[in-house]
């Protein structure tokens, strides 16, 4: 698996994740139904999808949960507004290149932030990544990455891609690694 990270924003927060997440569970209505119905039965549908190696499945998931979690956070009084329209591009374009490709390849989820993170698998990188680096070629980020970037942005996404030009400041791309390894090695 693959991860392209849109930094749409480094900025500092109006509202921090702590005081969201006060406010949320104080005057949200929707937070309770997910804390106690969908969040649980999502864990389950997500550990079901790891397990079975199920991508599509991952990745409807964790776009759906990332929905969910943004929708309480504007059921908050007042509302948070985490994303911005840098953020609502990178998911019409995901869509897009979901639409395109005629099956799900590509996920993103938000945390209470702006930016993006985009998931694919690694035989999917040039429908995914080449999409986004054929939009944001120009950013950093992309050094040292062999993406390729023929692959062209699906039409009608002209306001997604004008949005991301301008919105999105720098991209990091990264895959799963092997997990922890201890090291003796220190800074010491």
């Amino acid at each position: 698996m693959r991860a392209c990270i849109l930094v749409a924003s480094a900025e500092k927060k109006d509202v921090s994740s702590t005081s969201g997440m006060q406010a949320t569970v104080a005057t949200s209505a929707l937070f309770q139904e997910r804390a106690n119905n969908v969040v649980p039965k999502r864990m389950k549908a997500m550990e079901k999808a790891i397990l079975d190696r199920d991508f599509e499945a991952f990745a409807v998931l964790s776009m759906k949960d990332s929905n969910n979690f943004h929708a309480t956070c504007l059921d908050t009084a007042p509302p948070i507004f985490y994303m911005n329209d840098t953020s609502r591009a990178a998911v019409r374009l995901c869509d897009a290149i979901n639409d395109a490709a005629g099956k799900v390849v590509c996920g993103y989820t938000f945390d209470a932030g702006p930016n993006a993170v985009v998931y694919f698998l690694a035989e999917n990188e040039e429908r995914v990544a080449g999409t986004f680096k054929n939009i944001l070629g120009d950013k950093t980020g992309w050094e040292g990455k062999n993406i390729k970037s023929e692959v062209q942005v699906p039409e009608g996404n002209e306001v997604a891609v004008e949005s991301l030009k301008k919105g999105i400041s720098r991209v990091i791309i990264t895959s799963v690694g092997d997990g922890p390894r201890k090291t003796e090695e220190h800074l010491c």
